[in-house]
């Protein structure tokens, strides 16, 4: 009975602080309004008709937008916005007709991309449409963000812009792109009626916080008044993320969300500002380019639930109540492991009790992120990954608490001579594959976010449990002298990659910092293990390394990101220089360079040929800085782990 009430009473403890976690968390804050009259209607919003598995590049499908959803979704937005802005008229030929019926104005888009071809069908459907609803049709916006994609030129853009209003007397027509770049391309504002500016601190090459981020939309909304006198000027996209990677001192969440636009809208108001707001509905599809944070402009949600963006208290977990279950369903879980060890004391009881809620706290806020970030067959596989380790490791870690045991595990070596098929499996063989696993992962993830982290996720709730197990646990059996090299060569790999991480990211950014301290707390049991070994067989390969990134860099710098091969691109295609430029882009965006080293890392993995080495080590770091990071960084980790595990002598076991 006394084994039971003890049971009884630590999970309860438990419950009650997984509890307090997320009743605390999930509570609304009020966040102040803009003060403005009685039904008194926004501006602009953004708009596009997607929904969940929608995107643009469907309609090349055979994708149609059924009117009744832009029906509905004007419906919706008349009630807080006066107008709307389009992007392109590919699928949204009837939303002039419906922005009629609901009394609101289109500032109407046409996209401009590198084929001029498109372009032209663009423009000739953009036109009839504004010759057809002069009523509703506000201004036309020939382009967005063409210059800063690079896709065409200065006066090429110019020349289009002069195209429509030859075509269209008598309708504003202006063209959109960030700030900076009407300030890089004079050539363009003479052209348009007004500016349309896009200021967005987040996206900001030096991202501002969400506490300067009003001073500085009015410092930069002064500068282009002042660089580009005598024209209006409309800032035609502004807006916060809810979701996403923090970038600097900028944060997404649903709270600084609301916070910036209810803190522009009172701005705007005030300086009799022109204005438009990104976006009306979140945009899962703009994930894929962008990352996490591109899915979560939106005011509502991509089933139109309202986010509260506007008005009212703002939550950033408003599903708490949910995920406090889910927590506990995992907490109750761990009673398997409690029932063999009823008999612990009361400091253990406490210790397990703690171990068990914020192990079921963190693993469901991992879950919570990836499903939020999640979109690619990729990005699932890798969830599963880190979120099984992180489990694993968490249940190994209860399990020591409560039978008062730290496990033993075999070394690094051990578990690849496994994988290799050299040993047969024990138990500390599974706990020294679970670590490798770890590890491995670790290893990608920081390469990963040191080499391509722009639209990268911090993975922080997941590796913080095996962090602090591994740091935990005792050291591995004690090792020959010469034993070591791939403990001490993934603990340096993870200590100095964390460190360039933090060097990019400043230590403004609150979660590199946390990712920065899960690296040094999974190098340092690493480093320990290691000490006494030497990696002198391993420098030859660093010169293999280094031609990999040379290569790299030059095609970077001279093929991909020359301003006067930009040019020359756009507005002469079809030279030589230009269409392997073209086809490079080409195996880039395809991953073709990225699935090779991983082959090739492969096949260096199983055979241990030192040809297929250098080649794998050679194309996974070309790969990690050509923009295919994801697969050069799992064939870069695979490639250091066969070398480390091919310098190790065969004889050097652990005893």
């Amino acid at each position: 009975m006394k084994t039971i009430m003890r049971t009884m009473l630590a999970y309860a403890l438990a419950l009650a602080a997984i509890f307090g976690f997320w009743y605390t968390v999930g509570q609304p804050r009020p966040i102040p309004e803009a003060e403005l009259a009685d039904h008194h209607t926004l501006q602009c919003v953004s708009y596009a008709p997607f929904e969940k598995d929608q995107s643009p590049f469907d309609f090349a499908k055979g994708m149609t937008i059924d009117p009744a959803r832009i029906d509905a979704d004007l419906a919706i937005l008349s009630t807080r916005f006066s107008c709307i802005r389009t992007y392109s008229v590919a699928g949204l030929e009837a939303l002039p007709r419906y922005a009629e019926k609901y009394g609101m104005q289109v500032l109407l888009g046409a996209w401009i991309g590198a084929d001029p071809k498109l372009n032209q069908q663009e423009l000739t459907k953009v036109v009839a449409l504004a010759k057809q609803h002069p009523t509703s049709v506000r201004a036309v916006v020939v382009g967005n963000e063409v210059l800063l994609r690079r896709e065409i030129t200065g006066p090429q853009l110019a020349e289009y812009i002069r195209q429509v209003k030859t075509e269209l007397p008598g309708v504003p027509v202006t063209y959109a792109d960030v700030w900076e770049f009407w300030l890089k391309h004079p050539e363009v504002a003479p052209a348009c009626d007004f500016v349309t500016i896009h200021i967005l601190p987040y996206w900001e090459d030096n991202p501002v916080g969400i506490d300067q981020a009003m001073g500085h939309i009015k410092k930069v909304r002064e500068e282009i008044g002042e660089k580009i006198p005598g024209k209006k000027i409309l800032i035609g996209e502004t807006g916060w993320p809810s979701q996403g990677r923090m970038r600097e001192g900028a944060l997404p969440s649903l709270e600084n969300q609301a916070r910036f636009i209810r803190g522009f809208i009172a701005l705007a108001e005030q300086e009799h500002w022109q204005y438009n707001l990104i976006e009306a509905f979140d945009q899962p599809w703009k994930r894929v380019k962008e990352g996490a944070v591109g899915g979560y402009w939106g005011l509502y949600s991509t089933d139109r639930t309202d986010k509260h963006i506007l008005s009212g208290p703002v939550s950033n977990f408003p599903n708490w109540r949910m995920l406090f279950a889910q927590s506990a369903a995992i907490g109750l879980l761990t009673l398997l492991i409690a029932r063999g060890h009823g008999d612990m004391g009361a400091a253990r009881w406490l210790q397990f009790s703690v171990a068990m809620a914020g192990g079921a706290i963190l693993i469901v806020l991992q879950g919570h992120q990836f499903a939020v970030i999640s979109r690619s067959l990729w990005e699932y596989a890798w969830a599963f990954a880190v979120l099984g380790l992180s489990a694993s490791v968490w249940l190994l870690a209860l399990a020591a608490i409560a039978s008062g045991e730290k496990p033993g595990h075999a070394g690094l070596y051990a578990a690849m001579d496994f994988v290799r098929g050299n040993v047969r499996i024990t138990r500390e063989i599974v706990f020294g594959l679970l670590r490798l696993g770890i590890v491995t992962c670790a290893m990608i993830a920081a390469l990963v976010l040191l080499c391509d982290a722009r639209y990268r996720s911090f993975n922080n709730f997941g590796f913080l449990i095996p962090a602090l197990a591994y740091a935990w646990f005792p050291r591995n059996r004690v090792l020959q002298p010469s034993k070591g090299q791939l403990e001490l060569l993934c603990a340096l790999l993870l200590a100095f990659a964390g460190l360039g991480i933090l060097v990019n990211e400043t230590p403004l950014n609150l979660q590199a910092d946390v990712w920065v301290t899960l690296c040094l707390l999974l190098s340092w049991p690493l480093w320990q293990d290691g000490k006494g070994s030497s990696l002198k067989a391993l420098l030859p390969w660093a010169g293999v390394a280094a031609l990999g990134v040379a290569a790299a860099l030059a095609l970077r710098h001279w093929i991909f990101q020359a301003e006067s091969l930009v040019d020359v691109c756009a507005s002469s295609p079809n030279t030589l220089i230009c269409t392997v430029r073209s086809a490079l882009g080409v195996l880039v965006y395809h991953q073709t360079l990225g699935w090779t080293s991983l082959a090739l890392a492969v096949l260096a993995l199983l055979w241990q040929n030192a040809m297929l080495t250098a080649l794998a080590l050679a194309m996974s770091v070309a790969s990690l800085l050509l923009y295919n990071a994801d697969m050069g960084a799992i064939a870069c980790v695979l490639t250091i782990l066969s070398l480390a595990y091919r310098s190790t002598p065969r004889a050097c076991r652990e005893k």
